[in-house]
């Protein structure tokens, strides 16, 4: 009888606030139920991007613990890395902390999802439905989770209570200091949270707020007198947007800098990357198709009837919010910043998704006006949770397996891996690893990590120049780069120095990125006698000297080979050059035999995962383009003296020349920005540098090359932790007592 009455009373009490004929506080739980649920998952999902690490890391510092001299923490926005460092301190250990802030972060965004969506329209049906795509539907907001950026996913959060707490003020003018206030403390903790949002949800925010300032006698007052008024009672609000605009421009401002000028970002994280996310899920298509033509069909019918929105109308929020994000993507694609577009989909997705679900709560009114008797509450939830037992599946099983991707190999070894090798190197010397546990090393123990990442998820010169050095110390005897290649010789014989390396892989910038495309194939190196027969190959030779020759504008490498074949002596010289500022290097080749030579045989092959599909060749040049990378296919022209370039069978292409000598000039084609300059790096330098003590190596395929390199600069195996290995230079440990 009691549950008769209430729905009796929703009845009468209609669909204002609540799914008719249910009481308000059945969607509540339901929300609540969603949240729990879904933030439980998240907390309880494996995590091992670098980005948790990277953020553990940053919450040692506000948290009073030593952290990476190189990592400039000042401008990092401290809300999150001091919750962090709290919730750290509070259970005593790092990892849980951040399954702990995985947790509040999700219930946050759902309870704001909740709070926005019943904003507009006062119905807590639609603040329910703002929850279920948001968290079940689309997966844009869990895959923020799901690599790390939680940041991001924290200031959308506040971003979301600031543009509702607008939207009650404009609603509700009795509360509207109230609702000011909130949103004001909102976007303030916007700001402290995430500099890209940030930067967004200021116009975004400020265009909410002045909306709900305006006189609400009409949209535009016959006098002044209105405005007046209004600007007299809404002085907190002025003086509160002022100050958070005086915190953007002298702290925002500033620190966002370094996001619009990545030289590789434009072609890799482009702007129609973003309409690719966005895209690529069809529920996420749904959304945006919904909430568009819900706010299209509202401006249309202004449009038709010649009129302003209403001064209360919630929608209007709506539409400053959508034109203000998508105004300032536009305007950031236009005008050519070098961002880190992606990141913009959350944010473009999320008024949409509040008018998808606006939409559907306004259907669900509709239909119940039409028919009382069939579109009942209790069928609309029926509606509701048929819909997230089909959707909702998926959206978790992308997010868990997007997840999985960045899952650690072990994080309880590395953990302990990291924690044995803090405990016993001197203070300060740095960890060389893999990156992705390099940045959770950082975050362990507060040393100095030495790891190789791309250009494109990295904005900070520094990070370039380190992560082009641990390239070098893990994969090269010797490595030369200029803006346009990073030439890595490796392959090294076994020489009185060091290895003498016999093969080069050619790095070359593609749009700002360096990416290997072809490698010089030792075995195919041959100088070949007047009858076609292979005198001798490069893998025959034994090493005679490597010579490096430096000033400020050019570097170059000559490595010398000899040996006999049939009782005369073969000699061969192999020379690589490059300069400053230029777009191309030469490859020279010498040989000598005690016999005539008829040619000079090279062959250059692309790495696995690189494909070459096109080569159009004559006169001894040759353009080659291979499969797409990032916005377009890279591009490279080769050119030989006296020579010929063709296919070879093994999907490579074999460079000839007539007589002793093969002069070879590569061109970069397509290359973006520059990320260094010329630069020879010598691993043996590298390791003083950058004062590496100690490399934490996994089990895999390229282990034990590895492990070799780095036992020819002294390190030695010194402890194994599962699949990682810690290899310690000698001189590095602490001296045991």
């Amino acid at each position: 009888m009691v549950i008769a009455r209430r729905l009796a009373a929703s009845r009468l009490a209609g669909a204002g606030t609540s799914l008719p004929e249910l009481p308000a506080s059945v969607p509540l739980v339901a929300v609540g139920g969603i949240v729990g649920i879904m933030a439980a998952l998240v907390a309880s999902t494996a995590i091992g991007s670098g980005d948790y690490g990277q953020w553990l890391m940053v919450s040692r510092a506000f948290g009073g613990a030593t952290t990476p001299a190189y990592r400039a923490l000042s401008d990092v926005p401290p809300l999150v890395p001091t919750a962090i460092a709290m919730i750290a301190r509070l259970v005593s250990d790092p990892i849980l902390a951040l399954h702990l802030i995985g947790f509040l972060i999700v219930a946050g965004l759902g309870s704001a999802l909740f709070a926005v969506g019943r904003a507009v329209d006062g119905r807590t049906s639609t603040g329910l439905v703002a929850v279920v795509l948001g968290l079940l539907v689309t997966d844009r907001y869990l895959e923020l989770l799901a690599f790390g950026g939680l940041l991001q996913a924290a200031a959308i959060v506040f971003l979301l209570v600031a543009v509702g707490a607008f939207t009650l003020a404009l609603a509700n003018p009795a509360r509207e200091r109230r609702w000011w206030m909130v949103g004001s403390a909102a976007l303030f903790a916007t700001c402290l949270t995430h500099v890209p949002t940030a930067t967004l949800a200021l116009p975004v925010c400020l265009a909410a707020a002045a909306l709900s300032v305006l006189p609400r006698d009409g949209m535009v007052p016959r006098t002044g007198a209105g405005f007046t008024s209004r600007l007299r009672t809404a002085w907190p609000l002025g003086a509160a947007t002022m100050a958070i605009a005086a915190y953007w421009v002298v702290v925002i401002a500033p620190a966002s800098i370094g996001y619009v000028a990545n030289p590789a970002s434009l072609a890799w994280r482009g702007p129609e990357r973003v309409i690719e996310v966005l895209a690529a899920y069809p529920p996420t298509l749904v959304i945006i198709g919904l909430g568009g033509v819900y706010m299209a069909r509202w401006a249309w019918h202004l449009v038709r009837d010649r009129r302003l929105p209403a001064p209360t109308d919630p929608r209007s929020v709506l539409g400053v919010w959508i034109g203000a994000s998508w105004g300032a993507y536009l305007f950031s694609a236009v005008t050519g910043a070098a961002t880190d577009y992606p990141r913009f989909g959350p944010l473009l997705l999320a008024p949409l998704l509040v008018a998808a679900a606006a939409a559907i709560g306004a259907a669900g009114a509709s239909l119940h006006g039409r028919w009382p008797g069939r579109a009942t509450g209790e069928r609309g939830l029926v509606a509701i949770g048929l819909a997230i037992v089909v959707v909702a599946p998926f959206s978790i099983a992308r997010y868990q397996s997007e997840a999985h991707g960045y899952e650690l190999t072990d994080d309880r070894a590395l953990a302990a891996a990291a924690a044995w090798a803090d405990s016993r190197l001197v203070p300060g010397v740095s960890i060389l690893a893999p990156v992705r546990e390099a940045k959770w090393i950082e975050g362990l123990t507060g040393r100095p990590a030495l790891f190789s990442s791309q250009i494109r998820y990295a904005f900070r010169p520094i990070e370039w120049e380190r992560g082009l050095a641990a390239s070098a110390l893990l994969r090269a005897n010797l490595a030369m780069a200029n803006e346009s290649f990073v030439l890595t010789m490796t392959d090294g014989a076994p020489s009185s120095t060091d290895g003498q390396p016999r093969s080069v892989i050619i790095g070359a910038n593609h749009g700002g990125e360096i990416v290997d495309l072809l490698r010089l194939v030792p075995a195919s190196l041959a100088i070949v006698d007047g009858a076609g027969v292979t005198i001798a190959s490069l893998p025959a030779l034994k090493p005679d000297g490597l010579d490096t020759t430096q000033s400020p504008d050019r570097l170059a490498t000559t490595t010398r080979w000899t040996g006999t074949r049939a009782g005369s002596p073969v000699s061969l010289t192999q020379a690589v050059s490059i300069e400053r500022g230029t777009t191309w290097f030469d490859l020279d080749l010498h040989a000598d035999t005690g016999t005539p030579i008829s040619a000079v045989v090279v062959e250059l092959r692309p790495p696995s995962g690189v494909a070459l599909t096109d080569v159009v060749a004559a006169n001894g040049t040759a353009e080659l383009t291979f499969a797409r990378l990032g916005r377009s296919a890279p591009r490279l022209r080769l050119a030989v003296s006296g020579g010929s370039i063709a296919w070879a069978p093994s999907g490579g292409l074999i460079i000839r020349t007539q007589g002793p000598d093969l002069s070879l000039r590569v061109t970069d084609l397509t290359a973006g920005g520059a990320s260094t300059s010329l630069r020879l790096l010598d691993p043996r330098t590298l390791v003083a540098d950058y004062d590496v003590g100690a490399a934490i190596l996994r089990r895999d395929p390229s282990y034990e090359d590895r492990r070799r390199r780095l036992e020819a600069l002294g390190f030695h195996v010194a402890h194994v932790e599962g699949p990682y290995v810690v290899m310690v230079r000698t001189g590095a440990a602490v001296p045991a007592r």
